[in-house]
């Protein structure tokens, strides 16, 4: 294998990357949508304390007894931001090397 086949591979690699991770990104964000606005819909109807957010997409309600009903799970918002964060990162790398190869 020649050197640029060889670098060419590994940023293909690096490409995939990033898809996959804004793929993953993409999903969480449909599904945190579809549980907010269609499984929690009716959250407000019986919730004095809701709380809404748009950043993951979140309906959450606070009963009296402290428990808490929709709220996204910590490691779906990890999963999120990390996944998020990785494209970001892979986009990078990959525009780095792109651009390091045209000079």
């Amino acid at each position: 294998m020649t050197r640029t086949s060889t670098h060419d591979a590994h940023l293909n690699r690096l490409w995939g990357a990033a898809c996959s991770f804004a793929g993953i990104f993409l999903l969480l964000w449909a599904l945190s949508w579809v549980k907010a606005s269609v499984l929690n819909e009716d959250l407000q109807n019986h919730c004095r304390s809701l709380h809404t957010a748009s950043f993951p997409f979140e309906k959450s309600c606070m009963h009296e007894d402290g428990t808490v009903e929709g709220a996204n799970s910590l490691l779906f918002e990890g999963i999120f931001f990390g996944s998020m964060a990785s494209a970001a990162a892979c986009l990078t790398a990959a525009f780095t090397i792109e651009a390091s190869r045209r000079t």
